[in-house]
């Protein structure tokens, strides 16, 4: 199984990097292209959409699996082990392509959350009628997979960030779905993981290309898939979403505090915590680097949890304790608070 899974994240990252070389200079003749404006965290002009080049390694490396698992073990078995996989697979590619429609087409707020909401239920529906849970939970995964997507999307504004703690969340779902065990989560995550690992060097430490929503509302329907998946299956709540707890705290807090403070939460900005780290000057792989490391320690605790459920307390006090020196990293750094002052006031 261990070399199984290592083949498919080398031959995964290999595919999603030869993808990436060829998607750059196509986003380049097609205009799709980033230009920088006022929350924006870089100088020039980049090329966004890469997440196509993802999307696609995922798909392809996933079909050549099945098709492998296919003659090596019969349609039956097949079948009933990768229905699930089937399902993230339409997940992800159902994601990428409304967040290519809003990269060429920039749809309406309105309309973007009544695509993500809808997605989000037919996940919810599909996972649940697969795993005989109770339907009743289709509008709760609805609204988590929105919730996920578009914080995983508003987390994707430093080079490598997004694509670094997809490596590392993809890992811990594989590892979840080995021990559960949950074959086809195991078979989409290793290729999410192995898909990011590729692209990553053309997004950092100098973007050559940008995920674009394309890749990002990908990866955030990865992540609504999985967690999905976690609890239908009895995985306990703290290890369905340990890796993704930075990034619904960062997302939480600012959209709070915006509020609190008098600003409109719906505007563009740059104050997530990652995006005033650079601001105060931290380069881009130090704030990517940092939020995996929250993600991964999370993780790790969680993994504790699991192999001493009785001490629960002690996991979930770490992660709190992580995610709350997270939030205050720009405050011991020296970087200026935004939220002081009522937005609006002298």
């Amino acid at each position: 199984m261990t070399v199984a899974l290592l083949s498919g994240l080398v031959l995964t990252a290999g595919v999603s990097a030869s993808l990436t070389a060829v998607v750059i200079p196509l986003l380049k003749r097609a205009h799709v292209i980033d230009v920088p404006e006022n929350r924006s965290l870089h100088q020039r002009p980049v090329p966004r959409g890469g997440g196509l080049a993802i999307v696609l390694a995922v798909s392809l490396t996933a079909w050549v699996a099945g098709l492998v698992a296919l003659h090596r073990f019969g349609a039956g078995a097949v079948v009933a082990r990768l229905d699930i996989a089937l399902i993230g697979l339409t997940t992800v590619l159902a994601f990428a392509l409304v967040g290519l429609a809003e990269d060429l087409l920039s749809m309406a707020v309105r309309t973007r959350l009544i695509l993500q909401l809808a997605l989000g239920a037919g996940l919810g529906i599909a996972v649940c009628s697969v795993l005989e849970a109770s339907l009743w939970w289709a509008p709760v995964v609805s609204m988590g997979t929105a919730v996920l997507v578009n914080a995983t999307n508003f987390m994707d504004g430093a080079n490598g960030l997004a694509c670094g703690h997809a490596v590392a969340t993809s890992l811990w779902y594989v590892l979840v779905a080995t021990v559960a065990p949950l074959p086809g989560l195991g078979l989409v995550m290793i290729s999410v993981a192995g898909a990011s690992l590729g692209f990553l060097p053309f997004n950092a430490p100098r973007a050559r290309v940008f995920l674009g929503d394309s890749g990002s509302y990908a990866l955030g329907g990865a992540w609504a898939f999985a967690v999905t998946v976690c609890l239908a299956q009895g995985v306990a709540v703290e290890a369905a979403v340990a890796p993704l707890l930075v990034l619904l705290t960062d997302t939480g807090y600012t959209l709070w505090m915006r509020m609190r403070t008098g600003r409109r939460w719906y505007e563009p900005h740059k104050l997530h915590v990652y995006q005033r780290l650079v601001s105060a000057g931290w380069p881009h792989w130090a704030s990517a680097l940092l939020v995996t490391l929250a993600a991964v320690s999370c993780s790790a605790l969680a993994a504790a949890s699991i192999v001493s459920p009785s001490r629960i307390w002690m996991p979930l006090v770490g992660m709190t304790t992580i995610l709350f020196l997270y939030l205050q990293t720009p405050s011991i750094v020296g970087a200026s608070s935004p939220f002081l002052t009522p937005h609006g006031t002298r």
